[in-house]
């Protein structure tokens, strides 16, 4: 009875284990569709936006084009869908996208549920942009003041948090452009390569001006999930590889973001080394 007993355990052991659900290789599977899913901006110039064609560009749709080329063998083998910076991390551990490529901050309380990839720029965390005959001198000067910003953005708790400005938040860009005009806010604290760009365009340039510049610098890299060990050594080749090759450079002059010392010396490192 006790041997009949203990085969039976065994084959119900072994009924359970075949039947335990085995997760597929998020590289596997990525190959098997014939397409990677990349999380980008579609409103955040030069980085992503929607140009007079309504076609997708930007410096890292450069790159996210670069990483399916890599990876799959065509640049077209890709769907890329918008993101917010506050739905972006969801959507990636839902299983929505592979990658995000989405302006996304390196920071350790994000590195504790997404893993990064090489980090392919450094942007200037946060600038502050108000009227030309703005009062705010220092950081310090914001306190009490209402600043518009975006929801999801690293540096919302420093500007409440050490500041103590009252921010006021909004998904896009667009939206919070038209807030800061109807006077909503005094100011706009955003990442700084987006706000110069804005007080470039000839309706911005002559009333506003980037009235103090970053308090610090953040590496842009982009996003996997936890524990795809060969999914993100792909996604890294297919980044050096973007850079050996040039394309972040061009992309960079293309996009008019002048020319970075950190993506110059990325690029040349990664030709040195062959990738």
């Amino acid at each position: 009875m006790k041997k009949v007993l203990a085969m039976l355990c065994g084959v119900a052991a072994a009924v359970t284990l075949s039947a335990a659900p085995v997760l597929a290789d998020q590289l596997d599977e990525v190959k098997a569709r014939g397409k990677i899913i990349v999380g980008i901006k579609n409103d955040y110039r030069p980085f992503g936006f929607l140009d007079k064609d309504a076609a997708l560009k930007g410096y890292e749709i450069a790159l996210a084009k670069q990483v399916a080329k890599t990876i799959l063998g065509s640049e077209d083998a890709i769907e890329l869908v918008p993101v917010i910076a506050s739905n972006r991390i969801e959507l990636l551990n839902a299983g929505r996208i592979d990658l995000i490529l989405a302006t996304l901050g390196q920071n350790a309380e994000r590195a504790k549920v997404i893993d990064f990839t090489e980090a392919y720029y450094m942007m200037a965390g946060i600038e502050l942009l108000g009227l030309k005959n703005t009062a705010i001198k220092s950081w310090g000067d914001v306190s009490g003041k209402k600043l518009c910003g975006i929801q999801g953005n690293l540096y919302n708790k420093t500007i409440t948090g050490k500041y103590g400005a009252e921010t006021v938040l909004f998904t896009g860009t667009a939206e919070m452009f038209k807030a800061f005009q109807d006077g909503r806010c005094e100011a706009i604290a955003f990442d700084g390569p987006i706000l110069r760009q804005k007080i470039a365009e000839p309706e911005w340039a002559g009333t506003y001006k980037i009235a103090l510049e970053t308090f610090n610098y953040i590496p842009i890299a982009g996003g996997v999930r936890k524990d795809e060990p060969a999914f993100l050594k792909a996604v890294n080749e297919a980044i050096l590889s973007a850079e050996a090759t040039g394309v972040l450079i061009s992309a960079e002059k293309e996009f008019s973001m002048g020319e970075s010392e950190y993506v110059t010396k990325r690029a040349t490192d990664a030709k040195a080394a062959g990738h």
